[in-house]
């Protein structure tokens, strides 16, 4: 009896873990998208429903316009979406649209009179200009991340593909990283089979390499013991998106002065996919 009580015990606090684990999930994520709805005078319309969904798993959210007119969708993980407006006596608005990693999106949407089960499809472009803030930045997505070569399956060495960021692209005849004049720290990820630490030599508008921010899915994975350096390097299957702020202004992005390497993990679909490689480094080919 005892045994069958502390069995029935573990099962249910392996539940409630295992549900207390997938309730936090959802926290990682911190991009949004975010506008009004108008009527085809310009006027809000308040009350519209607006559901976003997500093409890759099927996920969808709804929320209300507010009196101004105004939606939001927040915590949304990096994807391909599709966003739906309606309300009665207008058409409804479809858009899809593209979230990108750790950005908040605005899109506004426009309603039409006429009957409800009638539908408008937007078409446009998919990088539209960003209204909602002023920072550098760029997003790598999973196409560069796994196609674009990065030594030592590094994706942070993609940082160098920002506006702003200056990176020091050699290696030494060892194969590790040559560090940026007047800097020290470990290098590369990849100077010693026991190092932990990787310290990417890139510059943001000329800040020390010291002074760059490493966060994985929100929670910062900087190092203590050198400044600018990550102690954890996701590989690349790991990874969905990168967003590389190379001037960042707003207050959450207060740690350091430099870039903001922003990491998203992948967030799975409903499609069965694998990846397999085949890696073989030899210090005689590194030149």
């Amino acid at each position: 009896m005892y045994r069958t009580v502390l069995r029935m015990s573990s099962v249910a606090l392996f539940v409630v873990l295992t549900l207390g684990l997938a309730a936090t999930s959802k926290a990682q994520f911190r991009a949004s998208v975010q506008g009004t709805v108008t009527d085809a005078n310009g006027a809000t319309v308040q009350g519209a429903n607006v559901t976003l969904t997500n093409r890759e798993t099927g996920r969808a959210q709804q929320v209300q316009t507010s009196d101004g007119g105004f939606y939001r969708f927040s915590s949304l993980a990096p994807g391909s979406y599709t966003l739906l407006a309606e309300h009665a006596g207008f058409k409804k608005s479809i858009q899809d649209i593209t979230v990108k990693a750790e950005e908040v999106q605005g899109v506004d949407l426009a309603l039409t009179p006429g009957e409800v089960s009638e539908t408008v499809t937007i078409t446009g472009d998919e990088q539209p200009l960003q209204t909602e803030n002023a920072n550098v930045d760029r997003a790598i997505t999973t196409r560069e991340i796994l196609r674009l070569p990065q030594f030592g399956r590094d994706p942070y060495e993609l940082a160098r593909l920002t506006p702003g960021v200056f990176g020091q692209g050699a290696r030494s005849g060892s194969g590790g990283t040559v560090n940026l004049p007047n800097t020290t720290g470990p290098g590369g990820s990849n100077t010693s089979i026991f190092q932990t630490e990787n310290q990417v030599p890139i510059s943001a508008n000329g800040q020390r390499v010291s002074a760059n921010n490493y966060q994985i899915d929100g929670v910062s994975v900087n190092s203590l013991g050198h400044g600018g350096a990550a102690v954890v390097t996701p590989n690349q299957e790991s990874v969905k998106e990168v967003r590389v702020l190379s001037t960042a202004y707003s207050a959450e992005y207060g740690r350091n002065t430099g870039a903001q390497i922003l990491v998203v993990s992948q967030n799975g679909t409903n499609e069965f996919h694998g990846s397999a490689f085949f890696k073989y480094n030899d210090p005689g080919l590194n030149a």
